[in-house]
């Protein structure tokens, strides 16, 4: 469907337009109204459309017998929010920190295309690795941070934060590289850090690094584009050890495929701002950050009122304060 096409829809179908528009009340049904609905979930939804977080909107929607959902952000942690699906989550995902690794998990169906060039990939450089160390990066604004402002963050992060790789002595000896233990998988599209990372460590018998693809520039509508940052998602999913972009929904999926708790790079402004502040923190678990939810109602801070009701399983996000995860334990 093209954007005028998309645009059309939404106008006639949409949950958000019809709630605008119509004068209903809660007591009928949008079944009689109609029988198909667009629900726009996605980051550039209108507080109408944001309506359909709220149990009475649910009552209307429940009996509509076809809805095309449009979404791209993991939304999932607000409905542990409503009442009406609370219960039925609770159920399916006792373990609220690895919901979205096993929806992902069981979702998520890469084309046999696809399939293929991840397997062969990952059999022929990654497979034989004690230790796969994963690192997703992305430069926001290369003109004031470029790679070479961001590279030695990096390098700070995964050898004296997250200790993944051991530092690097200036006048170390060369020796046989034969028998390296770990492999580290690039996926960004500046190749100045799979090159710098690859020349620092060519001499050195202590890692193999690699990349699967090298474009510079993101295409959203371009299907090969999109097959290539498909395959560098699984390839980092398949990493032991994962340092991700903070705010990043490639490298949430990254994770949260893998099962597995990354480390987030700051913000280059705050490396600007605090230069001697470690360059990563660790994440509490895998779950992605629901970044974009409604803002008329903060459940943290509401439990901190004292507010009747269960207690919200989520916490603010490590990377994004402003947004909400799903949590084990309430965290503050």
């Amino acid at each position: 469907m093209d954007r005028v096409k998309s645009r059309e829809f939404k106008e006639v179908f949409s949950l958000g337009n019809l709630l605008k528009n119509q004068n209903q009340n809660q007591n009928q049904k949008l079944a009689d109204v109609t029988s198909l609905l667009q629900l726009d979930l996605s980051t550039e939804y209108n507080d109408y459309d944001k309506l359909f977080y709220r149990d009475e909107t649910q009552e209307l929607v429940k009996n509509v017998p076809w809805l095309v959902l449009k979404s791209n952000q993991y939304f999932l942690p607000y409905l542990f929010l409503l009442p009406c699906f609370r219960t039925e989550l609770d159920q399916l995902f006792p373990d609220k920190e690895i919901v979205f690794h096993h929806l992902a998990r069981y979702l998520f169906n890469p084309s046999n295309q696809a399939w293929g060039r991840i397997t062969r990939f990952y059999d022929a450089y990654l497979a034989r690795a004690e230790q796969r160390i994963g690192l997703q990066i992305r430069v926001l604004d290369p003109e004031n941070y470029p790679p070479s402002f961001i590279l030695p963050h990096i390098l700070r992060c995964i050898q004296d934060e997250s200790r993944i790789l051991p530092r690097l002595q200036r006048n170390e000896a060369t020796t046989s590289r034969i028998g390296t233990s770990k492999a580290v998988f690039i996926a960004s599209l500046f190749t100045e850090f799979y090159s710098e990372l690859k020349d620092m460590y060519w001499t050195r018998p202590i890692a193999d690094v690699y990349r699967a693809s090298h474009e510079r520039n993101q295409e959203s509508y371009s299907n090969s584009h999109n097959m290539n940052a498909l395959v560098d998602i699984y390839l980092l999913s398949m990493c032991d050890f994962l340092v991700t972009t903070q705010v990043s929904t490639f490298g949430y999926v990254a994770f949260g495929l893998a099962g597995v708790s990354p480390w987030f790079l700051k913000d280059p402004r705050d490396y600007e701002r605090n230069p001697s502040e470690p360059a990563c923190h660790r994440a509490v678990s895998p779950e992605p950050c629901f970044q974009f939810h409604p803002t008329d109602y903060d459940p943290i801070a509401a439990l901190h009122r004292g507010a009747a009701g269960p207690a919200p399983v989520i916490m603010y996000c490590e990377d994004a304060i402003w947004g909400f995860k799903l949590a084990n334990m309430m965290s503050f």
